[in-house]
């Protein structure tokens, strides 16, 4: 008697300890994946299994995807995916419920499949759900205890909770991630915010310095956009942005930072060109606007500031293309009260004419 209490008492410290440990490498991981990382590792020292995996499930589909899977052998199954609700761990994802099968052979679930393509023999399973406030997204499974007996109920059990541990910190992480992103993000256009490309610019700054390269600086911005406002309405100046910031995103590289700077200014920087580079930018962008005019009643009029530079400070460097920008602007300004003056001539000598 005596001994089976001490027995218990062991069991329940491995058991606290397990727990302080996997709850310590969860709370310590800085994203999706080293969460899942953390727990996958903590499940190969309990469980010893041959080999075991997590599967994500597709929102859409259905389809479970091989994303974590560790074992001699089976590395190949990354990154492949299963139907919806074939085999065991489709099953599990379905029907979102813990199971555990001794003998696959004698189960129907069981798809051999993976096995063919890995040249592997399953033998016992067990595999648990990944739910988020009763939502599967996930599956983890694993394949044949390395002593050759099969999985218990105990282990079933102290697998769940181990799922249930992952899926709030994965959750946890999920809306880290999106308040993140929220907060670099202008909530109109989807383009990243003044705040985001400071940080961003600053990065490639010190990255130019170090390599000896240059960047490129473009800012826009809308002419006459206050007479949009005013004349058609804050929802048609609206339009204008996103048609902006659409042709932006279509045109520039991954590797360019896209910013609403503020109201209806944007920058663009360009690591790792020249002032042909941005030249060749800017004319992409008017033709684009220039077909977007042939089809829209609103008539959408750029200005422009370019810079090539290696500065070491961005508010210089953001003050030179401001500066070019109206400089553009007051010339388009200038033309524009030059031709009207000599409409204004025009139709005086005409009255004159006639008189």
């Amino acid at each position: 008697m005596e001994k089976a209490q001490k027995s218990n008492g062991i069991d329940d410290l491995v058991k606290l300890s397990f727990f302080t440990d996997i709850g310590k490498a969860i709370t310590s991981a800085q994203s999706v994946h080293q969460t899942m990382q953390a727990v996958m590792d903590q499940i190969g020292k309990v469980f010893a299994p041959t080999y075991w995996s997590l599967l994500l499930r597709n929102n859409k589909s259905g389809e479970l995807r091989f994303t974590i899977v560790v074992g001699s052998g089976v590395e190949s199954l990354k990154g492949t995916t299963l139907p919806r609700g074939k085999g065991i761990a489709g099953w599990i994802a379905e029907n979102g419920q813990s199971l555990i099968v001794e003998d696959v052979s004698r189960d129907s679930r069981f798809d051999p499949d993976m096995d063919q393509k890995t040249n592997f023999t399953t033998k016992s399973i067990i595999g648990v759900p990944l739910k988020s406030r009763s939502k599967v997204f996930g599956v983890i499974e694993l394949i044949n205890k390395l002593d050759g007996s099969s999985f218990t109920p105990y282990e079933l059990t102290l697998l769940q909770t181990i799922a249930d541990y992952a899926a709030i910190a994965i959750e946890k992480n999920y809306y880290l991630k999106a308040l993140k992103h929220v907060a670099s993000i202008d909530s109109l256009t989807g383009l990243y915010n003044r705040r985001t490309f400071y940080r961003f610019f600053e990065k490639e700054i010190a990255r130019a310095q170090r390599s000896g390269s240059a960047f490129s600086l473009i800012m826009l911005d809308v002419d006459k956009f206050k007479q949009i406002n005013d004349s058609l309405g804050h929802e048609s100046g609206d339009r204008v942005l996103l048609t902006i910031s659409g042709i932006l995103k279509e045109i520039t590289r991954s590797s360019d930072m896209v910013c609403r700077f503020g109201g209806d200014e944007f920058l663009i920087l360009l690591p790792n060109s020249d002032a042909n580079d941005a030249e060749v930018l800017k004319q992409r962008i008017e033709l684009k606007i220039q077909q977007h005019n042939r089809k829209s009643e609103i008539q959408i009029g750029l200005s422009y500031g370019l810079h090539t530079t290696s500065s070491r400070n961005a508010e210089s460097a953001i003050r030179f293309v401001d500066q070019q920008m109206y400089k553009e602007k007051n010339s388009k300004r200038a033309q524009l009260y030059s031709e009207q003056d000599i409409e204004d001539i025009s139709a005086h000598t005409d009255s004159l004419a006639l008189d």
